[in-house]
């Protein structure tokens, strides 16, 4: 069949907006992998923190656990292009039209998604007798429920670089520009008994599956195919036994997560126990120069010299690594100042946990505390613990309360001094 002047116009026009589609996504795309090799090496590249404190000593902290691997809820945007075919009398090839689909998600769990799509272009068809071909354009507003298969087939991963998904959905379309079945109706006879001028819309349900491979921290690229169900007027021809219409898309395209994926919670560390210092040489000393220390001199709160504060996580009252350095130095001054003595007074979080429970883990902190000392060469007698619970609260913010506080009473230097280790 001869084409006339404006169907060749008309070809050259789609051609034309064809390569601009492709350089539009091509410049989006050389735009997204520098910020996404960025994420991926502040992400992934960044060695885990080691505690400070042990760099200086010849004995290391053994680590117990790595951390732990945990999903981010995060936003993501998509860019698919490709084919679509539109199921009718003729051969594949020639009901073969391009697509594009711009959307946007949000994954509030690693199994599963939900997003938002704009797609579509054009589609094609034909009449087979009297034989007629003919375009129209339209586009499809959905939402979907994306379901990751990997994850709920092989666990939970939240690191994991690719992965098939499924989706299903639903939404409306909005077809336009059905010249090219009105003029087949008029200069050819053809019978559209299903003919719609203007604009028509239509409801869409769309089903498929995807995959995705991620080639840096929040840039993927990949794939889908999806079935899309649409009324019987789609196509303006009434179909056999009044079938529904469909339109099958096979896209290839890239998606950008906005923000983090995924996160690792803090390496734990086992605490080496400390060192007692070697008791020194006996020396002869004509008179002791300080009173007999065989007992604990209690004081008040107002008369302590000093205090210093060691934290805890919640729910625990082992001593963490960057707590190390104050009692090395809470050590150094109860060496120097032998009639300095020590009160700790363990506490507890009442936002969290039961009275009981933060009763037993104010006890707890303050024993770990007392030992460590101990095991330092403190002597026992120079020790009185505590224990609050969560019945007194030192401090406004919550978290702060996880805590032992060391009071010290040195009667060589019984003014307070404002120390902050």
């Amino acid at each position: 069949m001869t084409l006339t002047a404006t169907e060749i116009l008309k070809k050259n026009n789609m051609k034309a907006k064809a390569r601009e589609h492709l350089i539009t996504l091509a410049v989006l795309l050389g735009c997204l992998l520098p910020l996404s090799a960025n994420a991926y090496e502040k992400a992934v590249d960044t060695p885990a923190a080691t505690p400070q404190e042990f760099n200086d000593t010849a004995t290391s902290p053994r680590l117990i656990s790595p951390g732990t691997l945990f999903f981010v809820p995060h936003w993501f945007g998509e860019i698919h292009f490709g084919g679509a075919y539109d199921i009718g009398e003729a051969k594949f090839s020639q009901l073969l039209s391009p697509a594009l689909q711009l959307s946007i998600g949000y994954q509030p769990m690693e199994q599963l998604g939900f997003r938002g799509s704009l797609n579509g272009l054009w589609a094609r068809n034909r009449y087979a007798y009297p034989e007629a071909k003919y375009n129209w354009n339209f586009l499809q507003a959905t939402i979907d429920a994306q379901l990751n298969l990997t994850s709920l087939i092989l666990g939970s991963q939240p690191d994991r670089n690719n992965y098939l998904y499924a989706f299903v959905g639903g939404g409306a379309a909005y077809s336009f520009n059905n010249d090219d079945a009105e003029e087949a109706d008029k200069r050819y006879g053809v019978d559209f008994q299903k003919l719609w001028r203007d604009y028509r819309w239509h409801l869409v349900a769309r089903a498929g599956i995807g995959y995705q491979y991620f080639v840096g921290y929040n840039l993927a690229v990949g794939g889908e195919i999806s079935a899309h169900m649409m009324p019987d007027h789609f196509n303006s021809k009434l179909g056999r036994n009044d079938n529904r219409d469909w339109h099958i898309n096979a896209l290839v395209g890239i998606r950008y997560t906005f923000g983090s994926r995924y996160g690792r919670t803090e390496p734990v560390y086992e605490i080496p126990k400390p060192q007692p210092k070697p008791e020194p040489k006996p020396q002869p000393v004509p008179q002791p120069i300080v009173e007999k220390k065989d007992t604990f001199i209690d004081v008040p709160i107002e008369k302590i010299s000093f205090n210093v504060n060691i934290y805890f996580v919640i729910n625990q009252s082992i001593i963490r690594s960057n707590q190390i350095p104050k009692l090395t130095r809470l050590l150094k001054y109860l060496d120097e100042h032998p009639r300095a003595f020590i009160r700790l007074s363990g506490y507890a979080d009442k936002d969290t946990g039961t009275p009981a429970i933060n009763m037993r883990l104010s006890i707890e902190r303050s024993q770990a505390v007392s030992k460590y000392l101990q095991d330092a060469g403190i002597q026992e007698w120079r020790i009185r613990r505590f224990a609050k619970g969560d019945r007194v609260q030192p401090f406004d913010i919550p978290e702060d309360n996880r805590v032992c506080i060391c009071y010290v009473y040195d009667p060589d230097n019984p003014v307070r001094q404002d120390i902050i280790w």
